[in-house]
């Protein structure tokens, strides 16, 4: 009977230690942050559901009932959606990033992966840029493409020429080292100088450098107004010879003259689908853009550069030419026909001309608001060194035609921007908010599904981005949690600098960034490498 009694008090103080060594160590929950009894909307299209998400560390871990007790925090998502976070496939975001590393306009959207180097212009060596962001430490994951216009300027200059065996050879080691160094791909800005000289030969030859390397073809096509549709075909020939995917950034059709040629311009797309090339576009949700003022000069003004330009804008007969093209520009392509269309967002020389449109420029200069009067301004504009602008030249029928196509995704062709700082074009703060609250909610352009389709896994996939775009089990946690009833772009051409409403959580890499639609301070980003598994 002693035995037995010796045996329950040891047991029993064998009990009390363990109990005491959990106390003082307790075992860690099986996840670090739960999202409770949210809408689930995965990424790939398919119906929500409701569901819980269970996050340990940087991954999803669980997908289903959670009890509360088991994570360290909790996030309840009582009539909010909870989907991957939102990819822009298409900014402008790589020195802004070194600048502001929180890119607090992006995150407040929800978008918690930026892809850099479009149009033709990247940071360069790509190698050292990325280095820079990895130290520095950014808020969201970061990816870039190797720029065309970049890489040509450095080997030819401004030059309107053929390049020589030499040259090309030297600009294909630089696009295969920016894929070494862990570009996803090369893009091109067909309607920019120098890019504009190049023969699509050339461009067949750099992209097949990127297809060595799994790399994708992503361009600023050479028109998305007159010659919109010669400039898909030169895309998809690009894409068919160098044998690589091709990606049509912030497709449009932007003159008045062509409205409406989306249809033929998908057309050519699905028939390029459908004899193997792998083609996607993207596009902004707007109806106007916004670039430089060069834009509307003809290409071979531009040779040489600004001081060449210069010269000719001071002889006569060729400014009287370089105007002509400029006023047919205004009336038949990115003007609208109307040059109150055309509003000055940057001109460092004389910044009270920001926020101003042309014809209200002109009515101040004492001048009529007439295309030829335009010119002048422009012409007399980059004379003092040069400005950018919007341009209200796109069209509702185009836009929403585009929207639905089932290989179009969303990209805001912005930059990372500092609160309050310059006349910027609303995308910059307001693009994915205004898909979900304005096309999906509002107008029924989109289902819900769809539309976050288009934000998630079909730029992963295009990317070529693992475990991102989609919510499951061993995705990484990119997540952003938003309420479907109230989610809204506030930003509007007056006042642009305005976040928008509606996103509540966004996490990177499994870390809250914005909690209760504020930011955390949180610098969990990545910068996702071609080669990276990230």
């Amino acid at each position: 009977m002693k035995g037995i009694l010796r045996l329950f008090l040891a047991l029993g103080i064998i009990g009390l230690l363990l109990i005491g060594l959990y106390l003082l160590f307790p075992q860690p929950l099986p996840y670090d942050l739960a999202i409770i009894g949210g809408m689930v909307v995965d990424g790939t299209g398919n119906p929500w559901f409701k569901a819980d998400v269970g996050i340990k560390g940087e991954r999803i871990t669980y997908i289903g009932v959670i009890p509360e007790r088991e994570a360290t925090e909790a996030i309840r998502g009582e009539g909010l959606v909870v989907s991957p976070g939102f990819i822009d496939i298409h900014t402008h975001s790589d020195r802004g990033l070194l600048a502001n590393p929180r890119a607090e306009n992006y995150l407040y959207q929800g978008v918690t992966t930026v892809i850099g180097g479009n149009c033709g212009g990247s940071s360069y060596p790509i190698g050292e840029h990325l280095e820079k962001l990895r130290q520095q430490g950014i808020s969201l994951n970061f990816a870039i493409l190797v720029g065309h216009n970049t890489i040509r300027s450095r080997v030819m200059g401004m030059k309107d020429v053929p390049p020589t065996p030499e040259e090309l050879a030297e600009m294909k080691r630089m696009v295969e080292l920016g894929m070494k160094q862990g570009a996803v791909g090369l893009s091109t800005g067909l309607k920019y100088v120098p890019g504009a000289y190049a023969s699509t030969e050339e461009v067949i030859e750099l992209a097949k450098v990127a297809a060595q390397y799994h790399g994708i073809y992503a361009t600023h096509m050479r028109e998305e107004g007159l010659g919109v549709i010669e400039a898909v075909k030169e895309a998809l020939l690009i894409g068919e010879e160098a044998r690589l995917p091709v990606h049509i950034s912030h497709h449009k059709v932007m003159s008045a003259d062509l409205w409406g040629a989306s249809k033929e311009t998908l057309r050519l797309i699905e028939e390029a689908r459908s004899r193997g090339v792998e083609v996607t576009i993207d596009q902004y949700p707007y109806p106007a853009t916004s670039t430089g003022l060069t834009v509307l000069f003809p290409p071979w003004s531009l040779v040489g550069g600004s001081e060449e330009l210069k010269g000719r804008l001071s002889h006569p007969e060729t400014r009287q030419k370089i105007k002509e093209a400029i006023v047919y520009s205004i009336v038949h392509d990115r003007g609208g026909s109307d040059i109150g269309n055309i509003t000055i967002t940057s001109f460092e020389a004389d910044q009270s001309l920001e926020g101003k449109n042309l014809a209200e420029i002109a009515r101040q200069w004492g001048l009529e608001p007439t295309p030829l009067n335009g010119a002048e301004i422009v012409m007399d504009i980059q004379l003092e060194g040069g400005g950018s602008a919007i341009y209200h030249c796109l069209n509702d029928e185009d836009i929403e035609r585009i929207m639905r196509y089932r290989g179009a995704m969303v990209g805001s062709d912005g930059g990372i921007t500092i609160f309050g700082q310059g006349v910027v074009h609303p995308r910059n703060y307001g693009t994915f908010p205004r898909v979900l609250g304005h096309y999906v909610r509002e107008k029924g352009v989109l289902t819900l599904e769809h539309a976050i389709r288009k934000m998630t896994s079909l730029p992963a996939q295009t990317l070529r981005l693992p475990d991102r775009g989609v919510l499951r089990v061993g995705a990484y946690a990119d997540i952003t949690v938003f309420n479907p009833l109230r989610v809204i772009d506030k930003a509007t051409w007056e006042n642009p600098h305005q976040y928008p409403e509606g996103i509540a959580y966004v996490l990177v890499n499994g870390k809250v960034v914005i909690s209760k639609g504020k930011h955390t301070g949180a610098l969990s980003g990545y910068v996702l490498r071609r080669e990276d598994k990230k």
